[in-house]
């Protein structure tokens, strides 16, 4: 359940020519993984009938080369019902898992494999929801395909090891085969439901692939025969040998040698006569497989007496490379095409070249009429493919680096040695060209030629002791230099490296007085440097090392700095003196670098800068993409990722707006401090219950945003004028950054009305780039990038994720526009008139938002609009389908171990929701399954245990995702009640909400809040329920702490919602009283104070109430005229007074008590009442019950104004001693009007005074 909704938006500057190490085809998709990290995945198409690949979009996250690559197919809630999954593995043993469609990172596990992976494994036959890793390892790690959590290590192997799944033709059931890298084979039986594996005992000593065979080159890949049962290819790196399981053994059938100077690189079998094998110099060679029946091929001899199968080879495909060279091996992967017959096969073949890689796609044709050979060359270039022309800025050159400055600026570098600062809003839109566009704007810092060559790298130290604020930039050259970023001034400079600079770190530790306001300086040759930005000069210089820096260790107060480096070594050096105190290696070198008790750098190797900072605190951040250059051995810059929080974005600006519209003389007084965002500012309280919301502020003010005017000397201007000022600049610059956002995101032409107003409130440019393109943000903060589009509108059909993501980003911008353009009241019909108009003008391609990801944003109105009017443009079987999908992961349907945590209660939300605002769309079951499912996510077992832990520290901690939780199944269950309430029971999902309610640990205030605003929701609809669960407990709970609980609640009503409580006073005062009862042990004692109090709050809230502190007597008028007098002395009714026709509106005890004056605004009288019954009275009463109730009298006094009640009302009750009726002119006031505009005042103990709005009647008694 997210709070934020990050955008990332990309600008693309540059081409990377790619370096690939693996590909894996699934049509129309190509995966290329690449030597740095990065993951392309290129879309087949064809162009004038010649097939040809086009980038799709760029995967971001792995530190280190690609090694491996799988596509596995997964359920979805979409249309198509399954998608293609990405999982990959880098060299580090990092596996992600992205989303095949957009690209996005779905979960990542960093420590899945030890070792190097080589290969990633799906076995269908035994469960699609596990993956098996193999590699450089004698283990195989098996990983949740779901969650990339290792459930498995599978051990004892002697050796390197892979693995295939097989038929067994014997045993008949699917088995598990192993080779290690030496040949030895091994059978296994794997258990997929409790992860358990056994290792075949049948043949202790199974022979290796080749029997009697001295010589045996390595084995890395098996690859079985899904149409041949027990038929599998065992790869090595001189040989490819077919095996075929016969009594338990697998024999081999026959061997294919490898041509000399190459070895084989993969292969792959295409139904049960046709196989693939390639080579590592590109050769493909296309094979037919003959049964064993059929006369063995004589170009293949196989000395076994057995029938065995034989292959002939049709056609032999051979890379001619004397047009181009190319580096490295030829990197093949093959695609079929579905639907179509098994034979329609086509090669992809990559080839590696430091400067300008290609690629070719082979059809491969199984036609044994045309010619058994055929040479191939370089189809196409990827830079020829490439849709940008590559061009730098015209006067300053590529981008070489940049830097985030403030919260509004970025800084630029160039490989001209120029440095630009520019607003954000200027580098989003126009990044190519900056030169073009600076002008003479004031918040732009222009340093030409500040290096001569190349900038490599910039920062802004956060800690200076000065005032001033500096920018560090480093150079080709190895020089530092430093500017002045108010001023836009050279300050210093120092030659510290004779290498290119790399990169600079700020110190963590900055308590040292020697360290703080410093920076480290980290060159090409690993030379360090320690530089202070307060002094202007270099106070140390560590010489260089032939492995990378991976740490720095700050042990300032033991005088000592400590450096580990990437062969784990660490380098202990001498403050004061300068000099290498000592080298440790091995385990010392361990030991020293995790003593945590000294704070510590790590140097991280990624070639994705990374920059900002932690994106959930800052509206924007900042991400360069780089790729290593293999010729040069450097980094090219090739494009610019800006993340925006678009919720805080958007509640800056709200809160800017705040800003101004206070008071001049509370900003003179506090300008520093910005106000929170009030709690909500939709029309969803549940807004309030994010964390990143409750504790919002706005961005730092950017310094380099203020205009030039406020350098005015302060005597020409007061201080609130120049607060105002400050703050207008603050806000219009936000707004110019709110503008190039929206004007990036949003597509034109589709709702003029919806574009009209945003036009008029921004100075919005329709105008888009076509090298800015989107992106969506994943697990770990990885990152999936869309290549550069033709047309912007084409972003819309990518995926239902991206689209929800776009959409619900340009909801939020737009609400908040339209707020400040004053035409609130329309932004809900602005808004979902643009997100339903933008599938007519897109068209049929066009991708519905995901309601999955929708779902996340459960507590934003804007998310949960955009959701019903997706619901809304489903067919009916589309809804059904959607139903039936998400169903299956309720709960009430499914276990926590086939399910997770995550998929159960996003499928109680999803079905919540549609509960909730279209009841129709679910059956009567799916709404019982639903309803029940949201009171087990309620009842959060892991919320309760978290309740009652502590942490290391002594503080208790609350999950996140329980709370999420929680707090989701609160607002679906209270919104929702009438729908869910036949369902479950009610009275028990209320008593949880009461003890969510008044959780007094401060960690459940967030809860607490959600659980008093759902039982307000409940209470709308439902009423008597909550009032008969109120007071049933609060009278009869076992426990006193039940009762109490009770209580709070009553007063929670009463202070904040007495509207509700109006038409219920009575049983709740009765409730009330009851608690005091003198009668049972201790519950006095314990429920005095509260009940005190509630009805403290009572009588000063509700008119009907009344209380003497003489007589210690409560009153309360009810609904059907009668009024009851209870003595809080026993805790009993001393006496009950009926005579009204209508509702007791007001009552008030005289002020000796012994009278009672009582009003009904129906009946129009009012009457006054003994509170004490006499003997009389009494014998009366007891009369009138003995005689009965048929004898109607009316006894009319002289004065026509006093009348003597009859005896039908009054029978068995006291009667009253005046009767005074009056006439009002309108006398239909609401429960809101009586509470505040009604009450009785004795100004004396004859006469008392009836006040009805701004009516006074007086009556004398």
């Amino acid at each position: 359940m997210a709070s934020s909704v990050s955008l990332p938006l990309v600008v693309w500057h540059n081409f990377s020519n790619p370096n690939i190490t693996c590909i894996t085809t699934s049509y129309p998709n190509v995966y290329a993984g690449q030597k740095d990290g990065h993951i392309w995945v290129y879309t087949l198409s064809e162009q004038q009938d010649i097939p040809t690949i086009k980038h799709k979009f760029l995967l971001v996250g792995h530190k280190s080369a690609i090694v491996a690559l799988c596509v596995i197919k997964t359920e979805t809630d979409a249309l198509l019902k399954t998608e293609d999954v990405l999982i990959s593995a880098s060299e580090d043993g990092e596996i992600a898992r992205w989303n095949a469609s957009d690209g996005r990172c779905q979960a990542v596990n960093p420590t899945g494999f030890y070792g190097i992976p080589r290969l990633l494994k799906v076995f269908t036959q035994f469960s699609d929801r596990h993956i098996f890793c193999c590699g450089q390892a004698n283990e195989i790690t098996i990983l949740n395909a779901t969650t990339l959590e290792v459930v498995r290590v599978w051990g004892g192997h002697s050796n390197w090891v892979t693995c295939m799944d097989f038929y067994d033709p014997d045993t008949k059931r699917s088995r598990l085969l192993t080779v290690t890298i030496d040949g030895k084979l091994n059978i296994w039986d794997f258990d997929a439901t409790k992860h358990i594996i056994y290792k075949d005992q049948t043949i202790p000593n199974r022979p290796s692939i080749l029997n009697n065979t001295t010589s045996f080159d390595s084995a890395f890949n098996l690859i079985g025969n899904s149409s041949i049962p027990g038929m599998c290819m065992a790869l090595t790196s001189k040989n490819v040998m077919i095996l075929l399981m016969q009594n338990t053994v697998f024999v081999s059938q026959f061997i294919i040698p490898a041509e000399p100077q190459t070895s084989w690189a993969g292969g792959s079998f295409f139904g049960k006569d046709r196989f693939v094998i390639w080579s590592l110099n590109g050769q493909i060679f296309d094979y037919i497989l003959h049964p064993p029946e059929v006369a063995k091929s004589e170009s293949i001899a196989d000395d076994d007496e057995k029938l065995c199968y034989s292959a002939t080879l049709v056609r032999t495909y051979s890379f001619n490379d004397s047009e181009s060279k190319q580096s490295g091996d030829a990197i093949t992967a093959i695609s079929c095409k579905p639907g179509e017959e098994m034979n329609q096969l086509s090669a992809i073949t990559v080839f590696n070249h430091p400067e300008s890689s290609g690629f070719s796609i082979v059809p491969l044709s199984f036609d044994k009429n045309e010619q058994s050979s055929v040479n191939y060359g370089i189809d196409s270039r990827f830079a020829d493919i490439w849709t940008l022309v590559e061009k730098g800025d015209p006067k300053f050159g590529n981008i070489t680096a940049t830097a985030p400055v403030n919260s509004n600026h970025l800084a630029i570098g160039y490989d001209s040695g120029t440095i630009c600062i520019v607003p954000l809003s200027l580098a989003l839109l126009h990044l190519t060209d900056i030169s073009k566009h600076l002008g003479k704007r004031d918040d732009v810092r222009v340093f030409e030629h500040a290096h001569h060559s190349a900038v490599t790298c910039m920062i802004v130290p956060e800690h200076h002791v000065s005032g001033q604020q500096y920018l560090l930039s480093g150079g080709q050259d190895g020089a530092i230099k430093i500017w002045n970023l108010i001023d836009g001034k050279y300050v210093a400079s120092c030659a510290v490296h004779s290498m290119p600079v790399e990169t600079f770190i700020e110190p963590v530790e900055q308590k040292d007085t020697r360290v703080r306001g410093c920076i480290v300086s980290i060159a090409k040759d690993n030379s360090i440097a320690l530089i202070s930005v307060d002094s202007m000069t270099c106070l140390f210089i560590f010489p260089g090392n032939p492995y990378p820096l991976t740490t720095i260790q700050w042990r300032t107060t033991e005088d000592y700095l400590v450096f580990g480096y990437n062969d784990e070594s660490v380098y202990v050096w001498q403050m004061q003196t300068a000099h290498l105190d000592r080298v440790l290696y091995g385990k010392n070198a361990r030991d020293v670098l995790e003593d945590d008790r000294w704070p510590s750098n790590h140097i991280t190797t990624s070639i994705t800068q990374k920059a900002g900072g932690n994106n959930a605190k800052q509206t924007a951040t900042i991400r360069s993409i780089m790729a290593n250059d293999n010729a040069l051995h450097t980094k090219t810059n090739f494009a610019q990722v800006f993340t925006f929080n678009i919720r805080r974005l958007v509640h800056d600006l709200y809160t800017r707006a705040s800003i101004l519209n206070q008071d001049d003389s509370q900003l003179a007084q506090d300008s520093s401090i910005h106000p929170i965002l009030k709690a909500s500012m939709s029309s969803s309280s549940f807004d309030a219950v994010v964390p990143d919301i409750l504790t919002f502020r706005p961005d730092k003010d950017d310094p380099l945003d203020v205009s030039g005017d406020q350098n005015m000397e302060e005597e020409e201007i007061d201080a609130s004028k120049k607060n105002c000022k400050k703050s207008e600049d603050q806000r219009q610059k936000r707004l110019e950054l709110v503008a190039a956002v929206v004007s990036t995101i949003a597509s034109w032409n589709i709702s003029e009305a919806f574009e009209q107003i945003c036009c008029k409130s921004l100075n919005l440019s329709k105008q888009t780039s076509p090298n800015i393109s989107f992106g969506l943000k994943g697990a770990n903060g990885n990152l999936s990038i869309l290549a550069p589009l033709k047309s912007e509108k084409l972003a819309w059909t990518i995926s239902p994720s991206m689209t929800a993501n776009r959409l619900l980003s340009i909801a939020l911008l737009a609400k908040a526009i339209i707020f400040i353009s004053g035409q609130e009241s329309k932004s809900s019909d602005l808004i979902s008139g643009y997100a339903m108009a933008l599938p007519l003008v897109i068209g049929k391609d066009y991708c519905f938002p995901s309601l999955s990801l929708l779902s996340k944003y459960w507590q934003d109105p804007s998310a949960r609009s955009l959701f019903s009017s997706a619901v809304t443009g489903l067919s009916k079987d589309d809804i059904t389908a959607l139903v039936d999908y998400w169903e299956a992961f309720l709960p009430t349907s499914s276990s926590p171990e086939n399910s997770g945590p995550q998929m159960m209660a996003r499928a109680s939300i999803v079905l919540g929701i549609m509960g909730c605002d279209q009841p129709q769309t679910l059956s009567p079951r799916v709404r019982k399954s639903t309803a029940l499912s949201l009171t087990i996510l309620l009842s959060d077992a892991e919320l309760d245990d978290s309740r009652h832990h502590t942490n290391s520290e002594g503080e208790q901690t609350l999950s996140t995702g329980s709370m999420a939780r929680t707090l989701s199944s609160m607002e679906l269950l209270s919104q929702g009640f009438q729908t869910w309430e036949t369902y479950i029971n009610a009275s028990e999902v209320l008593r949880t909400l009461f003890m969510y309610a008044t959780d007094p640990q401060p960690v459940m205030a967030l809860v607490s809040r959600g659980a008093k605003t759902a039982i307000f929701q409940i209470s709308v609809a439902n009423m008597p329920l909550v009032i008969s669960t109120l007071t049933f407990d609060t009278m009869n709970a076992k426990a006193l702490d039940g009762r109490l609980r009770c209580l709070k609640i009553i007063g929670s009503f009463i202070r904040k919602e007495p509207i509700l409580l109006f038409s219920h006073i009575h049983s709740v005062v009765e409730a009330v009283v009851k608690t005091l009862d003198p009668n049972i042990p201790h519950m006095r004692e314990t429920m005095l104070q509260s009940a005190t109090s509630i009805l403290h709050d009572l009588v000063k809230t509700y008119p009907s109430v009344d209380f003497s502190s003489s007589a210690q007597k409560l009153a309360v008028g009810t609904l059907e005229g009668a009024s009851v007098i209870y003595d809080l002395r026993t805790a009993t009714r001393s006496v009950v007074l009926e005579g009204h026709v209508g509702p007791v509106s007001v009552l008030a005890f005289s002020p000796d008590a012994k009278l009672i004056a009582t009003c009904s605004l129906v009946d129009q009288s009012v009457r006054v009442w003994y509170t004490n019954m006499s003997l009389f009275g009494m014998l009366t009463s007891s009369l009138s019950h003995g005689l009965g109730s048929n004898h109607n009298t009316q006894n009319v006094n002289s004065n026509t104004t006093i009348k003597k009640s009859t005896s039908s009302s009054t029978s068995g009750t006291q009667k009253p001693y005046k009767i005074f009726s009056f006439a009002m002119p309108d006398n239909s006031l609401n429960p809101t009007e009586i509470i505040k505009q009604v009450r009785f005042d004795w100004t004396s103990s004859k006469c008392v005074k009836l006040c009805v709005q701004d009516l006074v009647m007086s009556f004398n008694v």
